[in-house]
């Protein structure tokens, strides 16, 4: 008798994962087989290597090479929260981590740390989910120290956007110049008006006198020779920054020939005369870019 054997068949059983993991879990919870402790602000997680070298670059790097921790039954972590590295502990073997408000800016800080990237991207996007005028500039500042480059470009997009609002919010006005200017110097910056670059700009030189010293590199990134010549006459000019500042005052003559000697726009012509994307385009007079 000719028997015929039927090709192979593959079996897969999908709570199979599910079931490994709440398996580990449960032998974590009752320090069963854990291999390594981590150590975090007074605070003991003890953990099985495999467990954690499988879901973080950093821990696997750790234990494959020849760093004294590889060989170390206890590990310390510096520089983040315990709290932070009990919920990635926990995360590790649940595949669960609960976001919030008042945790995700430590939590991101601990993910990136330990490079738990899915947990970094959730932070990220849930950053972005709660951005507003208030926020966003201290979003984008805390995005750009922990190179989160989507989240960094959004939120800057979102302070460009929304810059008539923002510049009156107290995280703009405790920007460093280099990052006021960036935001200033922007094409992208959405303004009604020129005039309002430089209202914000004053509100910020105000919060904090000694930054008189630097109102120069600010002044440069408004684009003046496209302010009212009024407003430069009667505003502009009677500041002390201003008048107490010879840098401020060639950038003044530079946008007064512009603004009076239109018949030579086309020589005069600057970076600071290019109208920005949401207030017009250039006039015949002045080149395109």
């Amino acid at each position: 008798m000719r028997l015929t054997i039927a090709p192979a068949t593959a079996c897969t059983n999908v709570s199979h994962p599910s079931t490994v993991l709440q398996g580990l879990n449960s032998l974590r919870l009752n320090n069963a087989f854990c291999d390594v402790t981590l150590c975090c602000g007074g605070q003991e997680f003890p953990c099985h290597r495999i467990v954690l070298a499988s879901f973080s670059s950093y821990f696997q790097a750790m234990f494959s090479t020849d760093l004294i921790e590889s060989k170390q039954e206890r590990v310390a972590i510096n520089g983040v929260e315990p709290q932070m590295i009990g919920m990635l502990v926990s995360y590790a073997y649940t595949s669960e981590v609960y976001i919030s408000k008042a945790n995700v800016q430590a939590l991101l800080a601990a993910a990136n740390l330990l490079d738990v990237m899915a947990v970094r991207e959730a932070c990220c996007r849930f950053m972005e989910r709660q951005m507003d005028e208030m926020n966003c500039v201290g979003i984008h500042c805390f995005a750009e120290a922990h190179s989160c480059k989507v989240l960094e470009k959004r939120s800057m997009d979102y302070i460009l956007e929304h810059f008539s609002s923002v510049y009156q919010q107290e995280e703009f006005l405790s920007l460093c110049v280099d990052k006021l200017t960036e935001i200033i110097a922007s094409d992208h910056l959405n303004v009604p008006k020129e005039e309002v670059v430089f209202e914000a700009a004053v509100l910020w030189l105000n919060k904090c006198p000694s930054r008189k010293q630097n109102f120069e590199k600010v002044l440069e990134n408004v684009r003046l020779p496209l302010i009212s010549p009024y407003y430069l006459h009667d505003v502009i000019e009677s500041l002390d920054v201003v008048k107490d500042n010879q840098a401020c005052q060639r950038l003044i003559s530079e946008a007064k020939d512009y603004l009076l000697l239109k018949d030579r726009r086309g020589e005069l012509y600057c970076p600071r005369a290019r109208p920005r994307r949401s207030t017009g385009k250039p006039t015949k007079s002045e080149p395109s870019h």
